[in-house]
């Protein structure tokens, strides 16, 4: 079983049900928060907390509240489609995610006010830990602070996902009392960069347990908070001290690791590269509320780990074709940093049988192409070698290529939970963590720093030590079964000075995708750097005549609107000093 810090099912502290860690009795209904004014009930109350980074709550739909944020930023983003089936899943799973791919959401889709829900949840429950540990007499000051830092962390993430998601919305503090008369009128970054300077001043450098933040993640999540400020001297001063001195939670320094899967190992996980990840585990007790379930059925149809209603979040084309290398095994970057990989898809098997004969792309790819995306021919983990439409549940609506992130082994499957390591239970959910940051975006938010303020040198240093890793770590086993090899690895490091700013930028931004790709961030990131319009109209116009069916014919992406997702209507209904986002 893995030790971790986030073991707390569902409202469990609202509920006061029985665990180990929870032993509150309920005394005639719902408990109050004066019980938890102790240094346990803290602890408790902040264990809670923790647990809401996976978005699984009460009013939780799995994916529109996933702490992955896939259906947020990998779908919109273009690195994948929604996938899977369209009359297959839950009633408005489907049509609230394709609404959301589209750009067709509107204030009263589903998903945009279960989103809003849970963050907002986890904002009250690191508002209980500071108000219990501030009345709390038996913790020493330190003891407070410290337990309020964590709070403060974790508050400061909420509202951060909260402010990519819409832009426009209230600060909740310890302080508020009633929470339908709060205005979302104001800006409130810095008060989510002093919730993350209070927590660097004042949690701990190291912690008693894995997944819990200390002072360099807070440090680094400030930083996360200049970048998308576009306050670039400031990142660059403190990812300076966060790469010279950062260490995760267990004292280790921050360092990439050797393996790019490693990310994404259940074998490997809080490791060095680790800076802030959301713990699950799987066992029979605790099913599903631990697992992974923002996750839930984008395992491939076929395996072993076979859900019930299909295959979702499927790479997109655009996304598979971005890793084609040019002859010198850098991305196909012109001279002025356009991306020309794009044109021509890379060879795929849509519309071919799994029983028919196919031989895999023989052009040359970046080796973290197979560590992302399952493609026929090509080994998927420990499952064997991908078969293709087999695996997949409709290549019409979804396309050829399945998701490996985030995809537990074949190796860690325990479908008796002898021992468990990761498991395949309830419709495919696993214990495989999800890294909310890691230290490899951490070298590119340096190297779009450095890039910005004209150290374009310094920039390119940053960008080949990730590249150097995936170059020279494990890749994926070639598979010679066809008679030809199933992949054609070749990458290379930026051996030539960056003299362009523009083109340094574009090749930063590039890495950045290629790197943290279906990882949830993409959509994010186009926004912030002002290119969410030009690129996803783009993609549009291409995606749309490429018979999948997930992107829908005449969407279209409107500037100065759909950058943010409207206020949920509800919450309007709710709290009328809440304004409307442009657009809706």
């Amino acid at each position: 079983m893995k030790k971790i810090f986030v073991l707390v099912p569902l409202c469990c502290w609202l509920c006061a049900c029985k665990k180990s860690f929870l032993d509150v009795q309920p005394q005639g209904g719902a408990v109050t928060i004066n019980l938890f004014y102790n240094a346990s009930g803290v602890q408790q109350l902040l264990v809670g907390a923790y647990h809401d980074l996976t978005g699984i709550d009460v009013k939780s739909t799995w994916w529109g509240t996933s702490g992955t944020n896939w259906v947020y930023g990998d779908l919109p983003g273009g690195d994948a489609y929604l996938g899977g089936t369209p009359g297959s899943g839950y009633p408005h799973q489907v049509p609230d995610a394709l609404n959301i791919e589209n750009f067709q959401s509107l204030p009263t889709t589903g998903f945009i006010d279960d989103k809003w829900t849970a963050d907002y949840d986890g904002v009250a429950r690191a508002n209980s830990v500071i108000i219990a540990a501030t009345n709390a007499t038996d913790m020493t000051d330190a003891q407070r602070a410290e337990a309020i830092g964590e709070a403060r962390f974790l508050r400061g993430h909420f509202h951060f996902d909260a402010k990519m998601m819409w832009k426009n919305i209230p600060f909740v503090d310890e302080t508020v009392a009633n929470f339908n008369t709060l205005p979302n009128s104001s800006d409130i970054w810095p008060l989510i960069e002093a919730d993350f300077r209070y927590a660097f001043d004042n949690c701990n450098e190291t912690q008693p347990l894995v997944g819990q933040a200390n002072k360099w993640a807070a440090a680094c999540y400030l930083a996360k908070c200049y970048m998308f400020e576009q306050k670039f001297a400031q990142a660059k001063g403190l990812l300076d001290s966060i790469i010279s001195s950062g260490k995760n939670a267990q004292g280790v320094p921050y360092a990439l690791t050797p393996c790019y899967h490693d990310n994404f190992d259940v074998t490997r996980e809080n490791n060095s590269e680790s800076v802030l990840q959301t713990n699950f585990s799987v066992d029979y007790t605790s099913l599903p509320d631990n697992a992974n379930l923002g996750e839930t059925g984008v395992s491939p149809v076929g395996t072993a780990a076979d859900v019930t209603y299909g295959y979702w979040k499927q790479p997109s084309f655009n996304l598979v074709n971005a890793f084609k290398t040019d002859a010198s095994g850098l991305p196909m970057l012109d001279a002025s940093g356009n991306d020309t990989s794009n044109g021509t898809n890379m060879k795929n098997d849509m519309g071919v049988p799994s029983s028919s004969p196919f031989v895999p792309y023989q052009g040359t790819v970046d080796p973290r192409l197979d560590w992302t995306v399952g493609r026929r021919g090509v080994p998927y983990l420990d499952w064997g070698v991908d078969p293709g439409q087999d695996w997949v549940a409709d290549q019409a609506f979804g396309g050829p290529f399945v998701n490996i992130k985030n995809m537990f082994s074949q190796a860690n499957e325990d479908v008796g939970f002898g021992g468990i390591i990761s498991a395949y239970y309830y419709v495919g959910n696993s214990a495989v963590n999800y890294n909310i940051i890691r230290y490899a975006e951490v070298l590119l938010w340096a190297a779009e720093a450095e890039v910005e303020v004209g150290s374009l040198e310094q920039a390119r240093a940053y960008v080949n030590m990730v590249r150097s890793r995936a170059m020279n770590g494990c890749k994926v086993a070639i598979d010679n079964a066809t008679g030809y090899p199933s992949a054609n690895y070749s990458m290379s490091l930026y051996a030539s000075p960056w003299t362009d700013q523009t083109y340094a930028r574009a090749a930063v931004r590039f890495e950045t995708r290629l790197e943290l790709g279906m990882e949830g961030h993409r959509f994010f990131n186009l926004v912030r750097w002002g290119l969410a319009s030009t690129f996803m109209n783009d993609y549009i116009s291409v995606e749309e005549n490429r018979g999948v069916g997930s992107v829908v014919n005449g969407s279209h992406f409107t500037q100065g609107k759909n950058e943010y997702f409207p206020i949920p209507q509800q919450e309007i209904t709710l709290d009328p000093k809440l304004t409307q986002n442009p657009g809706y």
